[in-house]
């Protein structure tokens, strides 16, 4: 019997508040079993084998800079999935293994195939072919101008190394889910701009994306956090000034920027919420707001996605 993808997936990950995930989920499943001694003195009744694990996913098409809760259920001890040449470990959640899959900003549409590796309790090894498809996004641009205090921050050099040590910290990989249910907003200022959008600063070509969520609000306004987590940053950077990471376990972690001032310090644990800090203007910033970002497996994503339901959670 089959049991429908919604239901399953709502149940499996033990994660989600909804589910906007589509396709068949079939899949070729190949277990190896491990060679069992033949230095039987009595008969004995072989084991009834246990059910093909079985995928579930958040969603089966996501846009670039989105992301897919890909859940397996089974008598699972761990395992991998692999997607487009990258590898992200299962982490095991309330009912079910699962690991956020996400696209890059310069991922190419189309649908592509993701091999789920795995391992049962009684140490079979097996996998499942599976495919996930990305839609194409339009981005933005728009032209920036900073004044000459501002300008040094413009070097490549500072913007490479900026995003060398963060990935640093992104790559991490804590083996336990820290988050649960539904994703918030820090902050309930308005969008003033999107993930992805593309910059051309005092003139110059228009390049790069930009790695978060601009949301406005009032200098001194509290941020809270998406949801709970291990304080694993909270220090001054130079293009994103004084900036907060949360780890919220399994490869997937928020980043909130040009605060003013902490109100957490690196280690501790917070729940969705609790106050990190204050809206500010430091680092490379023009003016009062909250630079939001996420990562998923090191790779930035929109974390707007992670709120607004296109990522089927």
């Amino acid at each position: 019997m089959r049991i429908p993808r919604r239901a399953l997936f709502a149940w499996a990950a033990g994660l989600l508040v909804g589910c906007n995930g589509g396709g068949d989920g079939d899949a070729v499943v190949t277990i190896s079993t491990p060679a069992t001694s033949s230095l039987l003195t009595t008969p004995t009744v072989a084991p009834t084998p246990a059910p093909p694990p079985e995928i579930v996913t958040s969603a089966d098409t996501i846009f670039q800079a989105g992301a897919s809760i890909v859940s397996v259920v089974g008598d699972l001890s761990g395992g991998a999935i692999s997607f487009l040449n990258r590898t992200y470990q299962l982490t095991k959640g309330a009912r079910s293994y699962y690991a956020v899959i996400p696209a890059d900003a310069d991922d190419p549409a189309g649908t592509h195939p993701m091999k789920v590796d795995f391992v049962l309790k009684n140490g079979s090894k097996g996998s499942m072919p599976y495919q996930l498809t990305i839609r194409k996004t339009a981005w933005t641009v728009d032209s920036i101008t900073v004044g000459p205090q501002l300008a040094p921050l413009l070097d490549p050099k500072v913007q490479a190394a900026e995003l060398a040590m963060l990935r640093g910290i992104y790559s991490q990989y804590t083996p336990e889910k820290l988050w649960d249910g539904s994703w918030a907003l820090p902050i309930g200022g308005d969008v003033t701009t999107r993930f992805g959008e593309e910059r051309s600063y005092n003139g110059a070509p228009v390049s790069g994306h930009h790695s978060g969520t601009d949301l406005g609000a009032a200098s001194g306004t509290p941020v809270g956090a998406t949801n709970s987590g291990r304080v694993a940053m909270a220090r001054q950077v130079q293009l994103r000034g004084n900036m907060v990471i949360l780890d919220h376990g399994g490869g997937l972690f928020s980043g909130y920027a040009h605060l003013s001032s902490f109100a957490v310090a690196e280690g501790e644990m917070v729940r969705q919420g609790d106050p990190l800090g204050f809206v500010g203007s430091t680092g490379l910033s023009t003016g009062a707001h909250l630079h939001w970002e996420m990562a998923a497996g090191a790779i930035l994503v929109d974390p707007y996605r992670f709120t607004d339901g296109t990522n089927g959670f």
